[in-house]
C-alpha cells in the first residue's frame, strides 16, 4: 500500500495546486511546455508545516501522482 494515498490530498487543476490533507502541506506545481517535461519534472514549491514528521520528497511525489491522477496536465486549464 502506497505511504500516501491519493485520497488524501486536495488537486487545485486552475491554481496547479495540492494539498496534503492529513499535514496540511501544500505543493504548487509549475506549467511546462509539452507533456514530456511535466512529467518528467519533480521541480515544485511547497508550505511546510514543520510539526509534520515525515519525508518532504515522498510526499512531494505523492501529490504529483495525485495531481495527474485528477487530471493535471502541462497547462493551466483554459477558462471558459
Amino acid at each position: 500500500m502506497d505511504q500516501f494515498p491519493l485520497e488524501d490530498f486536495d488537486v487545485d487543476l486552475t491554481e496547479r495546486r495540492v494539498v496534503h490533507r492529513k499535514s496540511g502541506i501544500w505543493f504548487e506545481f509549475y506549467e511546462y511546455l509539452n507533456e514530456a517535461d511535466w512529467q518528467s519534472s519533480d521541480s515544485v514549491t511547497y508550505r511546510d508545516n514543520p510539526k509534520w514528521d515525515g519525508d518532504r520528497n515522498l510526499l512531494a511525489a505523492a501529490a504529483k501522482r495525485a495531481a495527474i491522477k485528477k487530471g493535471m496536465t502541462a497547462r493551466r486549464p483554459l477558462e471558459a
